[in-house]
């Protein structure tokens, strides 16, 4: 297998991260360190500084967003979850009391149903604003929390 000459910018992100992610030490980078690999990279310190402070800025806003999708996901997955359940075992009474028709159970299955339909479309699709709203939510609650460890 023959390597190619040239990497573009995704590709070596990309190529970096794993090669990081398999290093056998802990994992971490000094200062020293990145402005070095930024340098062999053809980075300019002013480049890597201004780099550094959105990192430091919206670096840690970017992981609570993560974690907060997470989060709703994990929520939408046990609301599903319910909604099958239930649904399942109401349907199941209907049947039972209906001679095999379904009446009464669809509407509680209608009206839930659109429920679950609201939360996936605001699971899967989120309001950027709100997800901001959400994530330094979090980012102020663990900032409290720290404050306590002290």
């Amino acid at each position: 297998m023959s390597l190619p000459e040239k990497y573009n910018s995704s590709e070596m992100e990309r190529i970096l991260q794993r090669a990081l992610a398999k290093r056998k030490q802990d994992g971490n980078v000094s200062h020293e360190q990145l402005i070095e690999v930024g340098r062999e990279l053809g980075l300019s310190e002013q480049e890597l500084s201004i780099a550094i402070a959105e990192e430091m800025r919206y670096g840690a806003l970017d992981e609570a967003k993560e974690e907060v999708i997470e989060k709703r996901r994990s929520q939408w997955r046990r609301h599903l979850g319910w909604y099958v359940g239930v649904c399942s075992m109401l349907a199941g009474l209907n049947l039972m009391q209906e001679d095999g028709r379904l009446t009464w159970a669809l509407a509680t299955m209608f009206g839930w149903g659109v429920g679950v339909t609201i939360d996936t479309i605001s699971t899967f699709f989120p309001n950027e604003k709100k997800l901001n709203k959400a994530a330094r939510k979090l980012l102020r609650k663990r900032e409290k929390n720290e404050g306590f460890d002290n």
